[in-house]
């Protein structure tokens, strides 16, 4: 029994009680318990049912209509079968809350490159119910704790409703004798239009009403590409949306959380093998199974925005990345085939020649095989990054093993001989999680961080990365034995592990920058997690899909983007970056190509990050891979990024503070809309722009749903009344995206930016003279010092009477965009950052 509940034994629950708080009221009928907003949960006392309220008394949720049979034998039922395929028919009963007593059994990959991975799995037994509730009494945190009898003569429920964070109100239940109980299960009624968003990244749709899944993080998902045809005849696939080996709904990051459009929000705060039915058997009822012997959930009264502030108030939020991390994003992948550690540099430095002699505007390049190249060399190279103002970012990953890639010769043995790494039952460390024979490190271990801490994040710093992709963390099998599970089950800690991994390597990060604050906030982005109070949410700055295919696949190529990216959203993972260009592509024949690559390109010109991150198989494809038009494409979306980055941090702050997503699905921007809930390939960047970008090969047009009120194409300046459908042009070099009429968001949040730092207007002429930036205080603090980049090169900041001056010189530049980014001090150390773009034009003419 998880040790949250123990707390719910019934003697030290009951015994010695307070008196009742204003926030519940215990009947002879009916419990009720209010939250601080005003919703309510109301409990009937026989049967035992609860039924969830709004501050109104409108019910948002409640129990399954209909008689409940007691002591249900529960027939075998599959978690699919192997493969990702459902094609076996299931059984369920309903009940508000019920306990099973029988068997579960998951069978996962023991090893190699899906090790952790749900293979199959199953349970049977006997489903026992709740009666009556036979003992109510307060609690110290304004709710009520319930004795409720069940239908197994020999066990009680012991259940505490309480108010949790915002409108909502917390369920804990647990079995009196959990001998034998293999699954805890809550059944709810479901309203016949209603609509489930969110469960983190998934890609098989925005709403999974009609679905049945698990949730359970995984490795490594691609479509059936060539195979396609066949593979999606075929029943229980999903069709175009089957991913191999998990099935449709696999996912590298998943959260037991969703919203509901009735309206209300749920999380559910388990970590082990969870089982969701919604609307699926039937239309009147959802129902989610966890394979424990206890039961934690919350219902966030409230739709909407309301409940995504609620539920992640608990969960956590995305935190702000440094200013320059949106920016710009190249990087040099894994050594491919035989390279060697001289061919990685060589390819490291022609990408650097390339860039200076193109004049790309670039904030960040990343190399992932760092550790296994000279220490010289690296230094050499963040030294000439630094030196155009472009960030080095390195990589880390949960485990280490001897492919003399990504760990130096000796660190895998190292590991092993100093124990750091997890454990088999017998004792011996758990080799082969990966490719090859690797070791997963013990993040629950002390000694185990401070190794990690010692030989991977502080050398990456010290060489002067400013941040790094914290990959993997999905490979834990049930028969792994860790130093300190915190009170959790075996079976329980692989959705658990990627909350601990990211949070030991995020108070190493604290640490560090308390110690070197001239650094700057070091950028953190990741490829697993998972929700809980709180998940791994609050430790990241952003997160990437995880190894989509380089290709036009709607299961995980560039269309299965936008749903990934917007079901984070839910869940309060603002910084979704895309892997411009996809990245598996091992098997069959599409390969990246440079259609693909600018519609990528587009399509990540309006999201949090602007990131290029391909490609494993056929060796990494830059902007200058292809031909000029395709750099072109590049180059015209990387300033279009540029231009929203101010947009994108205003939008950041604000939802930390109120929950509200960055990106947002249309179902979320403008309710009521039966239409804008079926676009699962737009979004609104915040209240004011709608993107609608091509996902299709071939199209030069696409079909795009307007919402109400009047569109305008910046570029083009075509209109567009909503609500309509509208076949719209979309040549190569085009992003079709629209701003609300009447507005500029992003020139009106470039502005509010500049401001604080005192920028010159971005609206004049600067072409045919040179001109200087006073930069004064930031909100009225003083500045110790600032840094000055004029499209992408540094210049000099001089002190001239308590200002800071520098001179931006766009004399004889080419008509185009350029732009001015400052990085300032302030004299309480506190970095702060301001961009803003210039136009050149003919003399005498202004833009």
């Amino acid at each position: 029994m998880r040790l949250s509940v123990a707390v719910l034994a019934a003697g030290a629950l009951l015994a010695a009680a307070p008196a009742a708080s204003a926030a519940v009221q215990i009947g002879a009928q009916q419990i009720v318990v209010a939250d601080d907003e005003g919703g309510r949960a109301v409990i009937d006392r026989a049967p035992f049912r609860i039924v969830f309220q709004d501050a109104a008394g409108r019910e948002v949720l409640g129990p399954v209509k209909g008689p409940l049979d007691a002591q249900v034998p529960q027939p075998t039922a599959f978690s699919e079968e192997p493969l990702g395929f459902e094609a076996l028919p299931e059984a369920a009963a309903y009940a508000p809350l019920a306990f099973e007593v029988g068997v579960d059994r998951d069978v996962q990959h023991p090893g190699g490159l899906w090790t952790g991975n749900q293979l199959t799995g199953g349970r049977a037994g006997v489903l026992h119910v709740p009666t009556n509730v036979e003992r109510a009494e307060p609690t110290p945190d304004g709710g009520a704790a319930l004795l409720v009898g069940t239908t197994d003569p020999s066990r009680k429920l012991q259940v505490a409703v309480t108010p949790d964070a915002g409108s909502s109100l917390r369920v804990r239940a647990a079995v009196s004798v959990p001998a034998g109980v293999s699954a805890f299960t809550a059944s709810f009624g479901a309203a016949g239009d209603e609509a489930f968003h969110g469960f983190g990244g998934r890609t098989n749709a925005l709403d999974q009403r009609g679905q049945d899944f698990y949730d359970w993080v995984e490795e490594e998902h691609f479509g059936a590409r060539e195979t396609q045809p066949a593979v999606g005849a075929v029943p229980g696939t999903g069709g175009d949306r089957y991913r191999f080996p998990g099935g449709p709904h696999s996912a590298y990051y998943v959260q037991n959380l969703f919203v509901s459009s009735r309206p209300y929000g749920f999380l559910l705060d388990e970590t082990a093998m969870t089982r969701w039915r919604m609307a699926s058997d039937r239309p009147d009822a959802w129902q989610v199974s966890v394979s424990d012997e206890d039961l934690d959930f919350t219902v966030a009264v409230g739709g909407g925005l309301d409940a995504i502030r609620s539920l992640t108030e608990i969960t956590g939020r995305h935190r702000l990345p440094p200013g320059w991390a949106t920016g710009p994003i190249l990087k040099r992948n894994v050594r491919q085939g035989n390279d060697s550690p001289a061919t990685q540099q060589e390819k490291i430095r022609k990408d650097l020649d390339t860039i200076e002699r193109l004049g790309l505007r670039l904030d960040a390049y990343i190399y992932e095989s760092w550790d296994s190249l000279p220490r010289d060399f690296i230094r050499a190279t963040n030294a000439r990054l630094r030196a155009r103002g472009i960030h080095p970012v390195g990589y880390v990953r949960a485990y280490v093993n001897d492919d003399g890639n990504f760990d130096p010769p000796g660190l895998f043995q190292e590991a092993i001989d100093q124990g750091v790494a997890v454990q088999t039952p017998a004792g011996t460390p758990f080799v082969s999680v990966a490719a090859g024979p690797a070791v997963l490190i013990d993040f629950t271990s002390p000694k185990a961080v401070a190794w990690w801490e010692r030989r991977k994040i502080r050398p990456l710093l010290d060489l002067g990365f400013d941040g790094f992709m914290q990959d993997f963390g999905e490979q834990v099998t049930d028969d792994m034995r860790f130093h300190d599970t915190g009170g959790l089950d075996a079976k329980e800690m692989h959705n658990r592990f990627p909350v601990v991994y990211h949070r030991a390597t995020r108070r190493i990060l604290d640490r560090y920058e308390a110690e070197h604050p001239e650094r700057g906030p070091i950028w953190m982005y990741t490829r697993t997690g998972f929700s809980g109070r709180p998940g791994s949410a609050g430790d990241e700055a952003g997160n990437f899909p995880g190894d989509q295919t380089s290709d036009w696949q709607r299961s995980s190529g560039l269309p299965a983007s936008a749903t990934d990216m917007l079901n984070r959203q839910v869940g309060g993972l603002f910084g979704f970056t895309t892997d411009i260009g996809g990245y598996f592509d091992q098997f069959g024949a599409q390969k990246l190509d440079a259609e693909l690559f600018s519609r990528w390109t587009e399509w990540a010109a309006l999201t949090p990050y602007f990131r290029l991150h391909n490609s494993s198989g056929d060796g990494t494809k830059m902007p200058w891979d292809f031909d000029d038009r395709t750099l072109g494409v590049w180059r015209k979306h990387s300033d279009l990024h540029d231009a929203a980055r101010p947009l994108i941090e205003e939008l950041w702050r604000r939802g930390l503070r109120t929950g509200e997503p960055i990106v947002r699905p249309l179902w979320l921007a403008f309710p009521g809309d039966a239409e804008a809930a079926r676009q699962d390939q737009e979004w609104m960047l915040g209240p004011d722009v709608l993107v609608a970008p091509v996902v299709a090969k071939g199209a030069l047009a696409r079909k795009v749903y307007f919402p109400r009120g009047e569109w305008v194409h910046p570029e083009t300046g075509e209109r567009h009344a909503g609500p309509a459908t509208v076949e719209v042009a979309a040549p190569l070099e085009r992003l079709p995206y629209f701003f609300r009429a009447g507005t500029d968001p992003l020139h009106a949040a470039a502005a509010r930016a500049g401001e604080t730092l005192g920028l010159p207007s971005a609206r004049r002429c600067r072409s045919k003279r040179r001109f200087a930036i006073r930069i004064r205080r930031w909100h009225r603090r003083p500045l110790r010092s600032a840094r000055v980049w004029v499209d992408g090169r540094r210049v000099r900041v001089r002190r001239r009477g308590g200002r800071l001056r520098a001179i931006v010189d766009l004399r004889g530049k080419p008509r185009g965009t350029y732009r001015v980014r400052i990085v300032a001090v302030t004299r309480g150390g506190r970095r702060v950052r301001a961009t803003r773009t210039y136009r050149t034009c003919r003399p005498g003419r202004r833009r």
